[in-house]
């Protein structure tokens, strides 16, 4: 069975997800200095733009760590087959479960970069032995796809570091399971360390800027340069050796441009860049 992750239904499922949302280490707010204009889209035009891009960066950051999860459970996305028509990448994967019952229905909701907020798309998928994400279609309220225990397909028409959001439930709420993919990452690496700018949204006027391999606590360089400004800030590695931060990379009077960021530390200082606007 084929899935795309769009948005099929208007059923807001934010709230039941976000709920162990850690408060105790926030994305880092994006600098004052890079972020006097707002993104061009917003969930909530009327909301501050600060907070609302800390906030989105705060729950994709946790949404892709899997801290949003019942404890316990955890997905696997292994990809099955990755083609290019006409510009367009198209990645498929298969999701394996671990950790959540397989006596249980589930119910899928996806969160695109061009939505708002998760909404419901499917129902009745079921969890084989193996754990592979199937629709079983063995019984009343398991989904039927082509063939008995047919697994089920997810298909990405991905853009250049766009993040999928995906979250299984439990037909009796008794398991979550939050799990995310970017299938075309940008992503840079030096010396152990490494530094990666994720799209939030469509035209990549939200970034969550990732960074890991870093020492614990250390004092950090963070330097950006969108077109003609060039910033820099000082940051600090959380215990793990990890960075976040949102960015918004959109300069005033201009619809298109380049953005450089680099994250230094005492060992390693990965760079990268991307194209905001498209």
């Amino acid at each position: 069975m084929l899935i795309h992750p769009i948005r099929l239904s208007t059923f807001v499922l934010l709230g039941l997800f976000i709920s162990k949302a850690d408060p105790d280490r926030p994305v880092q707010p994006p600098p004052a200095a890079q972020s006097q204009n707002q993104p061009q889209q917003q969930a909530n035009p009327a909301a501050d733009p600060m907070k609302q891009a800390t906030r989105l960066a705060n729950i994709t950051r946790d949404w892709m760590n899997g801290k949003l999860s019942t404890p316990g459970t955890s997905a696997e996305m292994r990809e099955v087959s990755r083609t290019n028509n006409h510009g367009q990448l198209m990645v498929i994967y298969n999701v394996f479960i671990s950790g959540a019952p397989k006596d249980q229905t589930y119910n899928l909701a996806v969160w695109p970069v061009t939505a708002a907020g998760p909404s419901e798309s499917s129902r009745g998928l079921s969890i084989a032995p193996n754990g592979l994400l199937i629709c079983a279609g063995r019984a009343p309220g398991q989904c039927v796809g082509e063939k008995k225990d047919d697994p089920v397909d997810f298909a990405f028409p991905a853009a250049k570091g766009e993040v999928f959001r995906l979250a299984l439930v439990a037909a009796d709420g008794s398991a979550k399971i939050l799990f995310a993919v970017v299938p075309d990452p940008i992503i840079k690496k030096d010396r152990g360390c490494s530094l990666e700018a994720i799209r939030l949204l469509p035209k990549f006027e939200l970034v969550l800027v990732r960074a890991q391999g870093f020492q614990p606590n250390e004092e950090l360089q963070f330097t950006s340069k969108s077109e003609d400004e060039p910033k820099e800030n000082q940051a600090k590695a959380d215990p793990e050796g990890g960075y976040t931060t949102a960015l918004l990379p959109f300069v005033k009077n201009k619809q298109i441009g380049k953005a450089d960021i680099k994250l230094k530390g005492a060992a390693c200082a990965p760079s990268l860049s991307f194209e905001w606007g498209k």
